[in-house]
């Protein structure tokens, strides 16, 4: 089901459910904040998804790019053909709404874990 489709399932008009579908999957958020920093081609960005498989990553590219927050580029003039992904201004404009949901995140897992027990890596758009 597409992100627009999510904003009626209550039986009304609901913008929270299109925007938790649109982040809803195992490697879309760390997708979204690898493509953050800059375009990736789809070998790259596989390479830094340790534990991400080729059909995974091209299920979550494939819905991030149906619901309009990225864009897959081809180039025909390279062999073997050259496709890169990239946000789009959809795609950037959930960038304030994804650091501030990390940064929550973050302060919420303080909370719950004891000091020193983990590691907590927060997302940083440098």
């Amino acid at each position: 089901m597409k992100a627009s489709e999510m904003s009626r399932r209550h039986g009304e008009l609901c913008p929270l459910d299109t925007t938790l579908k649109i982040l809803d999957g195992k490697w879309k958020s760390i997708i979204l904040c690898r493509l953050m920093k800059h375009d990736f081609r789809y070998t790259e960005l596989l390479r830094t998804l340790p534990g991400c498989t080729r059909r995974m990553l091209s299920l979550q590219l494939l819905q991030l790019e149906t619901d309009r927050i990225i864009i897959k580029q081809t180039d025909t003039s390279y062999v073997p053909v050259k496709t890169s992904y990239r946000l789009t201004s959809a795609g950037r404009s959930l960038v304030p709404i994804i650091l501030a949901m990390n940064k929550w995140g973050a302060a919420y897992l303080k909370r719950l874990i004891p000091v020193g027990e983990s590691e907590i890596s927060e997302v940083r758009n440098d």
